[in-house]
């Protein structure tokens, strides 16, 4: 409403939608922004090594520019492209670019977490 990005995903955020987003980020996403979203993904990695000067670096997703965006903000990049990174829209459809969006945020929240985060209940696995 009134040009501003959405604040929260408008789909159910669920178990499957998370898994979804993470199949259709590992074959749209990960090749520039790379598995973890820390932008070294293997293109990044090969434009890099060729050192022509013309490749400009996949954003980190991770960091705190990307993780204060709107959700909104992600979705719209994800669609419409960013900078010299294309739009995706006719190749994925609104469903999954809110699922890639969903997932990227759990990426940012696992790369931010703290112990504090995690379910008393699993806490001890994780100390293991």
């Amino acid at each position: 409403e009134n040009g501003a990005y959405v604040e929260t995903v408008p789909i159910p955020v669920t178990q499957a939608v998370l898994e979804r987003g993470q199949e259709r980020y590992d074959i749209f996403c990960a090749t520039c922004h790379g598995l973890s979203g820390n932008g070294n993904g293997l293109v990044h990695l090969r434009a890099a090594k060729l050192g022509e000067g013309t490749w400009t670096p996949p954003t980190n997703l991770t960091t705190a520019t990307v993780v204060e965006r709107p959700v909104g903000h992600i979705y719209n990049t994800i669609a419409n492209g960013i900078r010299s990174m294309p739009a995706y829209g006719p190749q994925i459809d609104p469903e999954d670019r809110w699922a890639i969006t969903a997932y990227v945020r759990a990426l940012q929240l696992s790369r931010n977490a703290t112990i504090d985060d995690v379910p008393a209940s699993e806490r001890a696995v994780l100390k293991q």
